[in-house]
């Protein structure tokens, strides 16, 4: 939960419709669906870093390397994208430099993460959640108040087509539909809530596994009502704006200000609520930023640090200090990509991509740890290298040469004289406004289509690969035999039914005693006896061993025929 939550869906359903809001029924199907499939694995192994379980399961420091890495890249990418939103927003309102905003943000979140650690992430989640829920309810119920009711919103909103639900066109291509919000961002809550280092870090420090996974339960809900206050905010948002949009008026230049702008215009002049609001997108990045720099400080001293041996003598307080010097460094390089973030695009896209393009391949790689036993380091090493390269081709390259998300119809037809006399050039924005309502966008043809694949559906195809090249490779390289020291690596379900469709192998051997010298007696795999006459039959050593209630001897063994 980050000021993206705000912003983004504030100006996703402003500009492109309520479609998007189907994301809030996807935590309570796929957090539980993670929790059932990755937590009796790893909560039992007590992990510091998740990517640890990568290395032990598949006896492979170059995949727990390779893993590590990947989060390491997503996580600094995404809070640069995070640290950049509330500073968007206060650019918005106050005219306040980005810079200095994007600076003072992931300072503080640095310092106080490397002071506090886990403990001082975790109050200070608890505090600034409940600054976000105050900061979207003003807005919704002055909305309500301005735009006539509550229920007054969602008429002025589906009179202007911004209300719209299952679009089940199966269409990859499409930018937003039903099925591929259901799946494509139900793996990205797969992956974020069953084997994110963030989840893990938190759930593996409960005091025991129902505990953990009631908090994972718990957060479904949670993370569902967040999402919905946020969409609701679009909703009355757009409702105020409907007839005289700021964006065609050249007040505002993106879709992630109207947030702030709404609560510039209608919220200021309540002493408080202006700093209500930007308190609440403050906080929202800070309790992201704080999440993330711990979680990378832990991983980063977990699969780095302690490989090196100076590191690893040293004593548990020097190596606190160290990890708190980490972090505070993170800090550092994700102000630097706070500064680049401007150039992805809107807020909300520009998150989903950055987590959608690594989240596939690294929830695939722990889908192929715990499901599949036969996989092999060989098959999640190619699996992971290939997926990742076809992801961030596409992710990327649809950011640079995919098709523009062209917003629905804005309209100005209902601004009043005043608001009209305050824009500079009136007849540009009449021409701005014909422009859009005729714009059409370019159809993309070729090999270069595969870059207009719906940025929803980005975990989805990276998941898909990495599972079915890994597993392709290690039928080929040869499968891994499941041992019993590598059933705390498997989850205890598959272990079962493993087990019970192995049973007894028939031509197995079997132990028997002999009646006398020269005669040899067994039951085969159908429990039919058989006897066998021998003169060169081998000698038992006088070591009887007890099977199945009969003495036999252990150098007595003889093969079904």
């Amino acid at each position: 939960m980050s000021a993206i939550l705000v912003l983004g869906f504030a100006g996703e359903i402003y500009a492109h419709g309520s479609l998007i809001a189907e994301m809030v029924l996807g935590p309570f199907i796929y957090i539980p669906v993670g929790g059932a499939i990755f937590l009796p694995t790893l909560y039992g192994l007590k992990l510091t870093s998740a990517y640890e379980y990568l290395g032990q399961r598949f006896k492979s420091e170059t995949i727990r390397l390779l893993a590590t890495s990947t989060f390491i890249a997503q996580i600094v990418l995404y809070m640069g994208v995070v640290l950049y939103a509330p500073s968007l927003a206060l650019n918005a309102v106050v005219d306040f430099p980005i810079w200095i905003s994007v600076i003072a943000v992931g300072g503080s979140a640095a310092l106080y993460t490397s002071i506090g650690g886990l403990k001082a992430v975790v109050w200070t989640d608890c505090f600034q959640i409940m600054m976000m829920f105050s900061g979207m309810l003003a807005i919704i119920i002055q909305g309500s108040i301005n735009a006539g009711g509550f229920f007054n919103t969602f008429a002025i909103a589906s009179n202007y087509s911004r209300i719209e639900f299952l679009n089940l066109e199966v269409d990859p291509f499409v930018r937003h539909t039903s099925l591929n919000i259901f799946f494509g961002q139900g793996v990205f809550w797969l992956s974020s809530y069953g084997c994110h280092q963030t989840t893990v870090q938190r759930y593996c420090s409960m005091s025991s596994l129902k505990k953990a996974f009631q908090a994972l339960l718990l957060t479904a809900p949670l993370v569902s009502f967040t999402m919905s206050l946020a969409v609701l905010v679009g909703i009355v948002i757009f409702a105020n704006y409907a007839g005289c949009d700021p964006i065609t008026l050249g007040f505002i230049t993106k879709k992630d200000q109207i947030a702030p702008y709404f609560v510039l215009e209608f919220l200021s002049p309540t002493t408080g609520l202006m700093g209500l609001f930007i308190a609440c997108l403050y906080s929202g990045a800070l309790s992201t930023v704080s999440s993330g720099l711990n979680s990378l400080a832990a991983v980063t001293w977990q699969d780095f640090f302690t490989k090196i041996r100076y590191f690893r003598d040293l004593s548990d307080k020097e190596q606190g200090r160290v990890t708190k010097g980490i972090g505070f460094a993170y800090g550092f390089l994700i102000i630097g990509f706070g500064f680049a973030a401007g150039s992805l695009g809107g807020v909300l896209k520009a998150a989903l991509v950055v987590n959608g393009t690594v989240a596939g391949p690294l929830l695939g790689v722990f889908l192929l740890g715990v499901l599949l036993p036969f996989v092999n380091s060989k098959g999640a090493i190619s699996g992971m290298l290939i997926a990742h390269a076809i992801s961030l081709t596409i992710g990327f390259g649809g950011l640079a040469f995919g098709e523009p998300d062209l917003p629905l119809p804005f309209s100005i037809d209902s601004c009043s004289n005043e608001t009209l006399s305050k824009v500079f050039n009136i007849t540009a924005v009449y021409e701005k406004q014909f422009k859009a309502l005729h714009a059409k966008p370019v159809p993309v043809e070729g090999f270069m289509k595969i870059f207009n694949i719906s940025y929803l559906l980005y975990p989805l195809v990276g998941t898909f690969i990495t599972v079915f090249v890994g597993s392709v490779v290690s039928l080929l390289t040869g499968p891994s035999e499941m041992t019993k020291d590598d059933e705390k690596y498997i989850h205890p379900l598959m272990v079962k039914i493993i087990k019970k469709f192995r049973g007894k192998p028939t031509g197995s051997t079997v132990h028997v005693p002999p009646r006398n010298d020269h005669e040899m007696s067994w039951q085969n795999g159908n429990g039919a006896s058989a006897r066998s006459w021998t003169n060169d039959a081998p000698r038992s050593n006088g070591k009887p061993i007890r099977i199945g209630g009969q003495t036999m001897y252990d150098n007595a063994a003889f093969q079904d025929t």
